[in-house]
């Protein structure tokens, strides 16, 4: 297993594994690559919308909570849209000029945020994401945390899907608020509604017929799914 399309048992055994790994580390588990946690953090998504649009139909869709009602707001993209609108990011460094400052960066991964989101508070975070993600500034520039805003949108325009914000209103109250769309959690949360059926599908085969899960997995979505016809 490289990335790209799972098998059904492919797609078990890595849920299973990535039960015992950190919540944030799991989607990386269902890539099975050894370099996911060292890419950037948009060709992540973007291997997870591969991978995770299988099992949704293709589409992205998830419930967010208006901030000012109880009001609960629908978002649906198709997986082809957000990747149509992220070309592939840089690997390497890129760099910039700030204020007679030339800066040499590298996008954000997911090992730089699990790393900055040990710093405490969410201020802290950003400097030591920026501590990790700056490689080099000519000449050096006295206070950091002044290149946050333009290193945020330079990275930004290299990276869309490293963060995809949401423009929402609220249909029941009007208000207009801006929401992150969490690409991985949305990944892990179809794998594991996936796994689930699937293991549900197992255990009726299984009683009904004495199969072990490997060759219930083996038949296929089709042949399988005849089978459960037969069963009541």
């Amino acid at each position: 297993m490289t990335g790209g399309r799972l098998t059904e048992a492919e797609l078990v055994s890595a849920w299973d594994h990535a039960l015992d790994r950190p919540a944030a580390h799991r989607p990386l588990v269902l890539l099975g690559r050894p370099d996911a946690e060292r890419l950037p953090v948009g060709a992540v998504a973007a291997l997870l919308l591969r991978t995770a649009g299988d099992w949704t139909g293709g589409r992205v869709e998830t419930i967010m909570d208006c901030p000012a009602c109880p009001e609960r707001l629908e978002v649906g993209f198709t997986v082809a849209e957000l990747l149509a609108a992220a070309p592939s990011p840089p690997t390497g460094t890129f760099t910039i000029d700030w204020r007679g400052h030339r800066l040499t960066l590298r996008l954000p991964t997911p090992a730089d945020l699990a790393e900055a989101a040990r710093a405490g508070d969410p201020a802290a975070a950003e400097r030591r994401l920026l501590q990790s993600c700056l490689v080099a500034a000519e000449p050096p520039v006295a206070e950091p945390a002044d290149l946050l805003p333009a290193v945020s949108a330079a990275m930004a325009e290299r990276d869309p899907l490293g963060v995809v914000a949401v423009a929402l209103t609220c249909p029941a109250c009007g208000t207009e608020t801006e929401a992150l769309l969490d690409l991985p959690a949305w990944a892990w949360q179809a794998a594991d509604a996936r796994v689930r059926r699937l293991l549900g599908e197992v255990h009726r085969l299984a009683r009904a017929y004495g199969w072990s899960e490997a060759e219930v997995l083996g038949l296929g979505p089709h042949r399988r799914a005849a089978y459960l016809e037969q069963v009541p």
